[in-house]
């Protein structure tokens, strides 16, 4: 992207490099951002201006002496800028230069690299250590900023967009430039090797060797050695040598078989058409209201004029709702993506009412870099340190800090919140103490293209449909993970006394919990939370392979016997026959489409190579396209922004296919690594029983700095 920089530094030429130890002048911004000035008494912030401006002043006074020829030393700084110098070159066309700039700490004059935390490597051992530099600008541009690559350096993160750029006047700038050889810089490949250059990165981008290992690599099933993962084995390796020597004896396998056969076809309609059939029936239970034009979701990636128009037609908010807090449990968070969270948060929060609980499994964290890059959102954020490892805790530190408010809307460091949103706290009463949000699946721009984004995006949308059925009768059993909103003195209680701290599988732990503290959910559908999806099948990362085998599936196989506890052991805090029937009928659904999911493996080896089998299973297939299909332009055909894409909605056989291999592989994780192998961590019961010293919000110096543990480390550094 051409900026005022790139246009005034056109000129090509030989390679320069500036010595890095000669940027003297000195250019510093505010850390507050734009989108962090008060816009109203109600201390509403608007969001970023998307565009940058970069100049330059005095240029008379930025002289360049002659070049010095060097070897081209290590670069110390971890991302360096290339700029094309017109107006720092002799006028004459052929006498400019190319000059790559390779900035240091000190050169906070054009510290552009605006990084949170600036990466050296230390020579001798090729190492990365992290500083600050003394005057970070965090808000340039990116995209005017060519990074140099190198794979012995991680890349610094960049701050968000709307900054200037200037050499201020009376800066007397003086830069020693030193030849390049033409021979380091980088050659283009030859054109007959680009087309196999091009498959090789899409396929490294989408299929990472390491995932396909794990998929493999048995040893976690193995070590370390326990009495309770062998005991499992045993079990599981007497159940199989059981069913060989029946079927070698009684040959019971050959007769199901033959059954099955003749039962072809109601045997598919099970299997196959029972997730269609529930969002049927909850199409005609739901309800989906409508929203006025002004209160209609506008996502956090619009622009600024289409954001600040919505707080405008906005409603004022009550003192109730201004009595709410914002929570988000990180860790290692990506800094573009909280970024934007960020930006979302603004419009609605307070940044004194925002609360970033960043945890891992240490007493203190390892450096300051990711508190001094939320103080460079805005200095009155609340930044805490939780030595648990756990988001359920995060959450419970963040509802504990926040003793001033009365309500707790806590998201993930990756959900973005919609202009619209408002604290529903009309929606909370003596039963009602929580309230949970449809999802919306999109990248990391906040897009939904087609496949596998807008695959799971359909899916996001039919558990919130599902979701406004239960709402309506019997209360939402199971709030989505990535967001919900609750009562502060409910989640404190649920978390404190309930939940397992386990994070897999957590949003069902919450649900089990809120039920058997007789509490309900409610359901808001005026507003709809982004969240940010993988985007590969096995690509390097957290990818949907990942996601679903070793958390979602394996924690929902895991959870057979607690949902058959709910639904035959207890009412749920239900006192309507209605009520109690409803909800039964859900926990009855959940723990068929785990049986479905093991049914899966005798039929797949009795039908497997019958082809009647799959031309009647393909057709099948595509009746879960109409319940969708019913869903965008029946239910939501006043509701756009609820709806989910068309070609994702019409390829969605395919995903359920795919998804059905999983889902089995997961079933067969939960039984083989959960339920032997997997340690879950102590409750908080635990913790404060033994005295843990991870339950630190029970120290005094809780009370008066929540940030005590970063602050130790912080003075520490210092």
């Amino acid at each position: 992207m051409p900026s005022l920089v790139l246009r005034w530094f056109s000129r090509g030429g030989p390679h320069q490099r500036l010595d890095e130890n000669t940027l003297e002048a000195a250019v510093y911004e505010p850390l507050v951002p734009e989108a962090a000035q008060l816009r109203s008494q109600e201390s509403v912030f608007e969001p970023r201006r998307n565009q940058s401006q970069y100049s330059f002043s005095n240029y008379s006074q930025v002289s360049i002496p002659d070049a010095i020829p060097f070897a081209d030393p290590a670069s110390l700084y971890s991302d360096d800028v290339t700029l094309a110098p017109s107006s720092l070159a002799p006028s004459s066309p052929r006498q400019s230069h190319h000059i790559r700039m390779t900035l240091t700490p000190e050169a906070s004059s054009l510290n552009v690299a605006n990084v949170y935390s600036d990466s050296f490597a230390d020579l001798s051992t090729q190492t990365l250590i992290d500083t600050t530099p003394s005057k970070p600008n965090p808000f340039a541009d990116p995209d005017e900023i060519t990074p140099i690559q190198d794979p012995c350096r991680s890349r610094p993160v960049l701050s968000p967009r709307a900054s200037q750029l200037s050499i201020e006047k009376g800066k007397d700038v003086s830069v020693r430039v030193a030849s390049v050889d033409e021979s380091s810089a980088t050659k283009k490949p030859a054109k007959a090797l680009r087309p196999f250059i091009a498959v090789k990165d899409f396929l490294l981008a989408h299929i990472s060797p390491k995932t396909i290992w794990n998929m493999f690599d048995v040893r976690e099933l193995l070590w370390p050695m326990t009495w309770k993962k062998y005991a499992v084995l045993a079990a599981v390796g007497s159940l199989i040598a059981t069913i060989v020597v029946c079927e070698v004896y009684f040959h019971w396998i050959r007769s199901a078989m033959e059954i099955t056969r003749r039962n072809m076809l109601p045997v598919l309609i099970i299997v196959i058409g029972l997730e269609p059939a529930m969002i049927t029936l909850m199409l005609l239970v739901a309800r989906i209201p409508d929203v006025p034009a002004a209160e209609e979701t506008i996502s956090a990636h619009d622009d600024i004029e289409a954001q600040t128009q919505a707080m405008n037609e906005k409603p004022e908010r009550t003192d109730r709702e201004q009595r709410t807090a914002l929570v988000i449990p990180c860790h290692n968070s990506d800094h573009d993506a909280f970024q934007r969270v960020m930006e979302s948060a603004f419009v609605h929060f307070h940044p004194s009412s925002i609360f970033i609980i960043d945890n891992a499994r240490t007493m203190h964290p390892k450096n300051n870099v990711f508190r001094n890059f939320v103080r460079s959102l805005h200095p009155e954020i609340n930044y805490i340190w939780s030595p648990i490892g756990s988001k359920n805790a995060a959450q419970l530190v963040g509802a504990v800090a926040a003793k001033d408010f009365d309500f707790i809307f806590t998201v993930d460091d990756d959900v973005c919140i919609p202009a619209n949103f408002r604290a529903p706290v009309d929606k909370i009463d003596d039963v009602t103490k929580g309230v949970a949000f449809p999802l919306k699946a999109t990248n990391a721009d906040g897009e939904v293209p087609l496949f596998l984004v807008a695959w799971q995006d359909v899916e996001y949308r039919m558990a919130g449909l599902v979701k406004l059925a239960e709402s309506d009768i019997c209360g939402v059993l199971y709030p989505h993970g990535a967001g919900w909103f609750c009562e502060r003195e409910t989640l404190i209680d649920l978390i404190s006394n309930y939940h397992s701290l386990d994070f897999i599988a957590e949003d069902v732990n919450t649900g089990v919990s809120m039920q058997k503290m007789k509490k309900r959910i409610a359901f808001d559908a005026s507003c709809v939370l982004e969240t940010e999806v993988p985007t590969t099948f096995l690509g390097p990362g957290l990818n949907w392979y990942n996601q679903r085998v070793r958390s979602w599936e394996m924690g929902r196989h895991g959870r057979l016997l607690a949902f058959m506890g709910r639904m035959l052991f207890s009412f749920n805090g239900q006192t309507t026959l209605h009520g109690i029937f409803w909800q039964k009928f859900v926990h009855f659904y959940s723990i068929a489409c785990i049986i479905v999911d093991w049914v899966r493996v005798p039929i797949l080896v009795t039908m497997g190579g019958n082809g009647a089998y799959w031309r009647q299973a393909g057709l099948l297939m595509l009746v879960s396209i109409f319940p969708v299909l019913a869903y965008n332009y029946l239910s939501c055909r006043r509701r756009p922004d609820m709806r989910t894409p068309f070609w994702g909605a019409m390829t969605i056989p395919v995903y359920k296919q795919i998804y059905a291999l999983v889902s089995l592989v997961g079933a067969i994780r939960s039984v083989l690594y959960y339920i032997g192998g997997h340690n879950k961590p102590k409750t908080v019961k635990q913790m404060v029983k033994d005295g843990d010293e991870r339950a630190f919000w029970l120290d005094p110096r809780f009370e008066t700095n929540p940030a005590f543990l970063a602050d130790a480390i912080e003075e520490k550094l210092c």
